[in-house]
């Protein structure tokens, strides 16, 4: 073999030869220590898999000055510290079906070892029954001094100090302290909500920033979501439990009304651990179409379990994306699962516990929050005539005479049922009450249980004719209308497998295609109403979803946008007068309709403002 031959670049070849132990760690390093943030999760995670209860997090200057986090776990031996610190040297897994089928969040034996590479590093640990702590320190992954007894409690103490201060060239691509921080604070967010069993404190430059209690209950979690996402989120979400063939999916959705600009409050977790993985956040996003306004996000914490040798998490080096043995069955799970929830009919329950979110006021006083809601109300047309200037109950208005509609449309003759138990059981009052009066043409007055309903009819009527418009296509979804000129598509091979696998379903959705060259596919025929969509390109995207995702619902994204903009033409407009009893038909059918809390558009159709909310208006019991 010759060395030192000459490359065409003028660069000559060394001979082979094995890399010194620490340089060898600093590249590791480069694996694992990305950031003082990097640093953090694999303290975090070597704190969780011990079992602790409480984990404090110290930072000092964005992590570069110091991290050190302390956590009351199984701890270290004091023989096995030097181990701790060495490459590849683990306790949480022996052999390759474990090492496929982990169950613990980190399994990386040269995470510490990388980490005290680029830093001043020091370990202190006492496990159960050992007399005292023992600290283990070095510098630079190369220094290590003889462990040496010292006063601890039970866990481990890891302190990681000026980072990178052997590795200047990799400091300088560091961002600002606040930057740096930002970072590692949305990481122990992450981490509070993953696992509400554990209390967790964060301190930044001697400032306690955040800090939770061990939340065991639901009640306590419940409190631990309101201080990490706010008050409104609690409010406005629905919590959620459902399992099927060995997946459980649990925790909190947003309602569609409580909706993002970015995608910032979108938490979800594979078997405990944190993953940002694009399958999940796509059925999820499935899981909210047509209900959120144009370009919102939805909110959301949720739980995925499932055994462990389904999901591989070695896929990416900090485990951020898994892989699924059966990812269209998982996609299909979550999508289905969540979009039940929040495309479901209005129930009794829904009355009950929304009430109207432009009416949230978490700080202030009460003069404060009585102008807040008249704002409120002055948005929906509801100013300070309506609110101060009617001397008679609208709630009373009409109340004997009041009757609502069963069934029937507005131009025939209609049953009526004369309303006479308003003051019996509140189990006898539907979800959205009774209609009371009708105001400027564009919102209905209903009264319900809980006080005051009040009704986008516009709104709602959308969304009414759009879910039967919807329901009609997918019964009829076979029509399809022949091209007058065929249409050529160019795809590629893994494009044209798609295809091949899903002939069956293409031509159930009305598509007429056929192959006509290794990577080119004939379109004959196509569903009626996307004779006028831009064919070739939808064809070219469901299949390069189908490739990546094994899935794919951009047809029937098209076909809803068509039929959205139908219902809307089609729906009842403002300024149209409606009797007592087409009003209460409009409410009754938004009861019995998926999704009919939001317009096509994601606006809200209703509002529900309880007694409790109407006394403060007027300052009642202050």
């Amino acid at each position: 073999m010759q060395v030192n031959q000459n490359h065409a670049d003028g660069h000559t070849r060394g001979k082979i030869k094995p890399l010194p132990a620490a340089l060898a760690n600093q590249i590791a390093a480069g694996e694992v220590v990305e950031r003082p943030v990097s640093v953090v999760k694999e303290l975090l995670e070597n704190a969780l898999d011990s079992g602790a209860t409480q984990i404090d997090i110290t930072i000092e200057e964005g992590g570069v000055d110091l991290i050190q986090v302390v956590d009351n776990g199984s701890g270290i031996a004091k023989d096995e510290l030097v181990l701790a610190v060495s490459r590849h040297a683990t306790s949480k897994i022996e052999c390759y079906e474990q090492l496929m089928a982990v169950q613990t969040l980190g399994f990386r034996g040269e995470a510490l070892a990388s980490i005290s590479s680029v830093a001043r590093f020091e370990l202190v640990s006492r496990p159960q029954g050992q007399a005292s702590a023992w600290s283990l320190s070095g510098e630079g992954g190369a220094l290590w001094r003889d462990p040496v007894p010292v006063a601890g409690q039970k866990g481990t103490r890891v302190r990681v100090a000026d980072l990178f201060f052997n590795t200047p060239a990799r400091k300088k691509f560091l961002r600002t302290a606040r930057t740096e921080f930002m970072q590692i604070d949305e990481l122990v967010k992450r981490a509070m909500l993953s696992r509400m069993e554990v209390g967790f404190a964060l301190t930044h430059n001697q400032k306690l920033v955040r800090q939770v209690e061990p939340a065991r209950d639901k009640s306590a979690q419940i409190k631990r979501l309101a201080r990490l996402l706010g008050q409104a989120f609690v409010e406005q979400s629905v919590h959620i439990e459902f399992e099927s063939q060995g997946l459980h999916l649990s925790g909190w959705v947003g309602l569609p009304t409580f909706n993002r600009s970015h995608n910032d409050m979108q938490y979800i977790f594979v078997n405990g651990r944190i993953v940002r993985d694009r399958l999940l956040f796509h059925a999820l996003k499935q899981a909210y179409i047509d209900v959120l306004y144009g370009g919102r996000h939805p909110a959301y914490v949720l739980f995925l379990n499932l055994p462990a040798d389904w999901v591989d998490v070695n896929v990416h080096p900090a485990k951020y994306e898994v892989r699924f043995a059966n990812g269209h069955a998982v996609y299909d799970f979550i999508r289905r699962t969540v979009r039940d929830v929040v495309q479901r009919p209005l129930t009794l329950a829904d009355a009950l516990e929304v009430s109207a979110p432009i009416l949230h006021q978490e700080n202030g006083s009460k003069e404060q929050a009585g102008v807040v809601q008249m704002a409120a109300l002055s948005s929906l047309g509801l100013g300070a005539h309506f609110a101060f200037q009617q001397p008679i109950s609208l709630l009373a208005i009409n109340e004997a005479q009041t009757n609502y509609n069963i069934q029937g449309d507005t131009d025939s003759e209609r049953a009526r049922a004369p309303l006479t138990a308003l003051a019996s059981a509140t189990t006898d009052v539907p979800p959205l009450g009774f209609a009371k009066m009708q105001l400027h043409g564009v919102f209905i007055l209903a009264e319900n249980a809980q006080g005051l309903v009040i009704v986008d009819m516009h709104a709602a009527h959308e969304r009414i004719v759009y879910e039967r418009l919807k329901q009609q296509w997918q019964q009829a979804r076979l029509i399809s209308q022949p091209l007058l000129v065929p249409l050529a598509v160019t795809i590629d091979s893994a494009q044209m497998s798609e295809w091949e696998a899903n002939q069956a379903w293409w031509s159930q959705l009305g598509f007429e295609l056929e192959a006509i060259g290794p990577l080119q596919l004939k379109v004959l025929a196509v569903p009626g109403l996307l004779i006028k969509a831009d064919i070739a390109r939808l064809i070219q995207d469901v299949l390069a979803d189908g490739v990546s995702l094994g899935h794919s619902e951009r047809v029937d994204t098209h076909i809803n946008a068509l039929l959205s903009t139908m219902a809307c033409h089609g729906s009842v407009r403002a300024n149209r007068p409606l009797t007592l009893a087409e009003m209460n038909q409009l409410l009754r059918d938004m009861e019995a309709t998926p999704a009919s809390s939001q317009c096509n558009h994601g606006r809200p159709t209703w509002v529900q403002l309880s007694m409790k909310q109407l006394d403060a208006l007027f300052m009642r019991g202050q």
